[in-house]
């Protein structure tokens, strides 16, 4: 990470609205955000996820890396908010990149055929490693 990289953080954590499922959204460079949801992304947690990005995309972030390596069940509405933040990414000029899918969301990412849409990476670190 280079020198004049912004601080780690550019907010607290947000609490879902079911207490259990949690938001870390930073800056990573610039123009990279990494977002990571742990718990259940569902109806209730889709809304606060796509606020937690937009902040990051409102500080600065083109790109943005979602870490779901935390996330123990995806449901419709996390998929809905997945191909959403897509095409606003594209829209930006951006990417939107997943990292850490557990076997879970994997799953649901592969029945529904959308899979072929994202580019997944092993940790948030490799997925955000060559976007400017």
């Amino acid at each position: 990470m280079a020198s004049d990289a912004p601080p780690p953080s550019t907010g607290p954590d947000t609490t879902g609205p079911d207490d259990q499922t949690t938001i870390d959204a930073r800056l990573l460079t610039p123009r990279v955000a990494v977002v990571a949801p742990a718990g259940d992304v569902d109806t209730a947690t889709a809304g606060p996820l796509r606020e937690a990005i937009g902040v990051q995309v409102g500080a600065g972030a083109v790109h943005v890396v979602l870490d779901l390596s935390g996330v123990e069940f995806m449901g419709s509405a996390g998929l809905a908010l997945l191909i959403a933040e897509r095409e606003a990414a594209i829209a930006r000029e951006g990417e939107l990149r997943l990292a850490g899918v557990p076997r879970t969301a994997g799953r649901a990412l592969s029945l529904t055929g959308l899979a072929e849409l994202f580019d997944t990476y092993p940790d948030a670190e490799a997925a955000a490693a060559d976007l400017r």
